[in-house]
Formats: C-alpha cells, structure tokens, sequence
C-alpha cells in the first residue's frame, strides 16, 4: 500500500530543492501557462524555450496572439513541428480574448485544442485546482508507484491513473506537485532504467520494492511509422522558385515545394508538374532527404527544374530568395530549403 502523505511531502521537498529552472515555471499566468503546455506537447523541455520566449517577446498576451496573422504565428512556430498546435493556439487565442480564461479544468477542456492534460495543468498552475496532469511522464511514474501491471492505454486502467493523481494532489500546492512528478519523470523515472538510486520516493515505490521498476509502463506495441517515397521538386524561374501553401490537414497551411507523393522518380515529379499547368526542362538530381512523422516518413528525392514561365498554380507562390526565408516552411522541407537558396544565389 502506497503511503500517499509521504509521497507528497517528499516530492515536494525534492521538487523545492532541485526543480529545473525553466522560464515558464514560477508564473501563474494562464497564458503563459498555456502558451508552455501546448509547446511542451511532444517536445523537448530544452527545445522549447528559445521559443517561448521568442513567442512571448512579439505577442505578451492573449490579446496580441488573437489579433496576429496565422502566418506570422506559423513562421514563429517553425521547427517546432505539430504545426496544428499553433492554428489551435492561435484560434482559440480569439474565444479567450473575447470571453476571458475558464478558471475550471472542465471550463478549460470546453475551448478548441485543449485536452484534458493541458487543461489540468492549467487548472491547477494558474488556479490551483486539484488537478493531476496525466501525460506520458505522469503516466509512467504512476505506474511504477502504485505497481499498475496492466495496459496504461486501457480506459478502466487509465481512469485509475486519474484516482491515484487525485489523490497526490495537496490542496495548497497541486500545481507544484504536478510540476514535480513532471520534472521527477523527466531526470529520474525516466523509460528503460530509471535512476531509482537518485529518487527520492524509491523507498515508497511499489515497484521498486517489487524489483521491476523498468517493466513499467506497460504499453500497447508501437506500430513503426509508414514509409512515404515522395518527388520534390524545386522548380525555378529567374530568381524565384515555386511555393505551394498546403491545403491537406498535416502541414496545413504551411509552404512546401511541389511535392509528388507516392512516387519519387523524376519522371513521375515531371509528369506532377505537367499536371499543374507548368512547362519545365529536364529535372537535375539534388539528392535525398528524410523526414521522421509520428506514423509516417517522408523518403524524398530532390530535383531541380526550371520553368519556362511563372505560371500561376493553385495555391502556389513564386518566391523570391528573402521570401523563402521568411516564409512558414516545415522542418521536412529544411534540405529542400537550402536546396533552393543555393540555386537562387547562382541566378
């Protein structure tokens, strides 16, 4: 049996003393709160703070992010990846500015693009309320904790999860005590082999007395990403190469170059063009480039053609060097990019 009390009062005194310095701890406000959980999603703690801050620095508060441009939003997301977590941003920044924060964790999960465990954080950073923030950190030190042997992905087990965080949530302090487990499941309870030497609840946890801390979580097999072969093509005219804004739902919004996906041959990316209205001359390798989604990869051949005019395409931009720089252009097209500026720099 789990000795709850002693779970919250050593954590927190572990959390008081070793607690990263990070720029979005140490506030209350709920947009910066927010701003920070939702870069937080799926990146890495060191990753996001050049960013926040650059993020903070041209829009301070939920008023300057709901009167932005998405473009301009997008452009300062670039690199972060998870593009749609900035039109969500950026879209609910629109409702909060009318309406205000719900200081609630229901109130919360009610606006566009917040889940239950931003919401939670929220709640109980910025109001503090009684909120477990389950995500895959929480979700992993919980599990070793209390020694759940099951499916963490299974509703009735993940629900318990939810019980046992309630229960580590200390009224005056939930939003600390969140901050700790995240920051205890970040350094120490980490995947594989976590550090029990160094923890400071390894003398309460049930699998650590159990002497199978690392068989923890128990997950659902990972189904490996789906390999995408995919043309791209950088196509130029004089000193501008063609942009197309993408209008499918990954990368929506965001600039690419004409992309052939399926195939990635020079003649099906020349056929591609075709397509489009453009006549080109004969496409020049460039080489290859990678880029990792979380259930797919992109495994895509570069080639150069130039155009014979800049005719218009749908959705599509004949960009100037300083445009495609300042443009929204994902991490996937980063090789094409430098690709591209290269070609621009010898007209």
């Amino acid at each position: 049996m789990l000795n709850e009390n002693a779970v919250i009062a050593r954590l927190l005194a572990w959390y008081d003393a070793h607690k990263r310095d990070l720029p979005f701890r140490g506030t209350r406000d709920p947009y910066r709160v927010w701003v920070s959980e939702i870069m937080l999603q799926q990146t890495r703690a060191q990753t996001v703070i050049p960013y926040y801050q650059r993020f903070l620095q041209r829009f301070p508060d939920v008023q300057a992010l709901a009167q932005a441009q998405e473009e301009e939003v997008l452009k300062l997301w670039e690199g972060l990846g998870y593009y749609s977590r900035a039109r969500m941003l950026h879209k609910t920044a629109g409702i909060v500015a009318q309406n205000g924060f719900p200081t609630t964790e229901q109130g919360l999960r009610e606006l566009p693009g917040i889940g239950p465990y931003t919401a939670a954080a929220i709640a109980s950073i910025a109001f503090g309320q009684p909120a477990p923030a389950i995500d895959g950190n929480l979700t992993r030190v919980l599990a070793r904790l209390y020694h759940i042997e099951e499916n963490v992905r299974i509703p009735s087990v993940a629900r318990q999860l939810r019980r046992y965080g309630e229960n580590l949530m200390p009224p005056d302090r939930p939003g600390d005590m969140n901050q700790a487990l995240m920051d205890l499941g970040a350094t120490l309870c980490v995947p594989g082999t976590p550090e029990c030497d160094q923890c400071p609840l390894s003398q309460l946890c049930v699998a650590f007395n159990e002497g199978e801390p690392e068989t923890l979580p128990v997950l659902p097999d990972a189904r490996p990403p789906r390999p995408i072969p995919m043309a791209v093509a950088l196509v130029t005219h004089r000193d501008q190469v063609l942009l197309i804004q993408r209008r499918e739902k990954l990368l929506h919004n965001l600039y690419v170059f004409a992309l052939c996906e399926g195939q990635d041959d020079e003649a099906s990316a020349a056929r591609h063009l075709k397509h489009l209205g453009l006549s080109v001359q004969a496409g020049q390798p460039l080489g290859s480039a990678r880029h990792v989604f979380t259930h797919r990869v992109w495994q895509m051949e570069l080639y150069h053609f130039e155009a014979d005019a800049p005719i218009s395409v749908p959705h599509g931009l004949w960009a100037t060097a300083q445009q495609l720089q300042a443009l929204p252009i994902p991490t996937a097209m980063k090789v094409a990019r430098q690709q591209a500026l290269h070609i621009l720099s010898d007209k």
